[in-house]
Formats: structure tokens, sequence, C-alpha cells
């Protein structure tokens, strides 16, 4: 069966010179980088964790995620990624991820029947980014918004059900009264 999708990894730099150019493809996910044994891809760089790295592709394989699971920090085209489960970060084609003294090269390869479902590259790099600076007086009109205003007295007096009312809320409730048992006293 033909995959839809596939990870590729390559390696652009290494303590080990036998792995640059070396490049290897996954077609699962999660996928499992670091250096146990029992990783997907084993890194032989004494300088990365035993499990420093998971990639994850989304159902609609549109992004793939990397969370940094190392205690020796990981780099995306020399952006740190934030650690631990929850942070994911989103890789872009031809990124580079430095580990220790290791740096990879990714690219997700989509089927070509999967990129023509896609209506087009979607940009999605807002989910990483901090907010940018926020003016001051944006943070006021931030405020403002979210902040609960106590209602003016002209607001509280709308509040109050008013004698007219009432009346006629009373009013009514005697004629229904009226209606429903009027006629067995008066009749």
């Amino acid at each position: 069966m033909d995959e839809v999708w596939s990870i590729s990894l390559s390696f652009l730099e290494s303590p080990d010179k036998s792995f640059i150019g070396k490049q290897q493809s996954f077609t699962n996910s999660p996928i499992s980088l670091g250096r146990a044994d029992d990783n997907d891809m084993v890194i032989p760089d004494p300088a990365v964790s035993r499990n420093h790295f998971t990639l994850r592709i989304t159902t609609d394989f549109s992004r793939v995620f990397i969370t940094d699971t190392s205690t020796h920090g990981t780099e995306v085209s020399g952006k740190i990624v934030p650690k631990g489960l929850g942070s994911g970060f989103t890789l872009e084609n031809g990124d580079t991820i430095k580990i220790g003294n290791t740096i990879l090269q990714y690219e997700l390869k989509l089927k070509s029947s999967v990129q023509s479902t896609m209506i087009g590259k979607m940009d999605r790099s807002f989910l990483d980014k901090p907010p940018d600076d926020i003016q001051e007086e944006e943070i006021d009109e931030i405020d403002e918004i979210i902040t609960p205003h106590k209602p003016s007295a002209i607001q509280e007096e709308t509040k109050k059900f008013s004698p007219l009312y009432i009346g006629f809320i009373v009013v009514c409730l005697l004629i229904i009264l009226f209606l429903l048992f009027g006629s067995s006293f008066f009749g």
C-alpha cells in the first residue's frame, strides 16, 4: 500500500562524520528521536538527550509538530523550541533541527493526491509566535472590554418594576381568575 505522506530527516552535521548525508524516512507518527536505542531514529551524539524530541503529524497532514523532551534543548532554524509536552512547535519544509552537535534537515513529503485536496497553504505561523508588543492604549481598550462595569443608576432603575407594570400584572391575573372561576361564583 502506498503511504500518503512521509517525513524525511537528513544529517547535515554530526560528530560521527559517517552520518553526514544519510537520510531516514518515516511513515509513522509519532516519531521519537534521541540517543537511546529504543527511539525511531537514534542520534549518535553524546550532547543529545536519550529521548530528545518527538515529531507528530496532524490527521489532515497539514502540520508536523516537534516537541522538545530533552534537557539539552532543541533549535528549529535558529528558533528555540519550548520544552515539554503540550508546547509543540510547527515545522516547515526545509527547516533545520539542531540538537547537541547534530543538525538535521526536515522535509514532509505528501502524495500528490493528498496535496490536491488541500485548498492552499495556510499561514499558521501565528500559532508559534508570541503576541507582538501591544501598545498601552490597546491594553486599556482590552481592559475595558474584559472588566465588567458597575451598572449606572439609570441602568439600575430599568431593572426595577414600575408600579404601573405591577398594577397591569395584578389586573391581568384578576381577569384570568375571573374567567376561570368567576362563572361559578356569579352564575
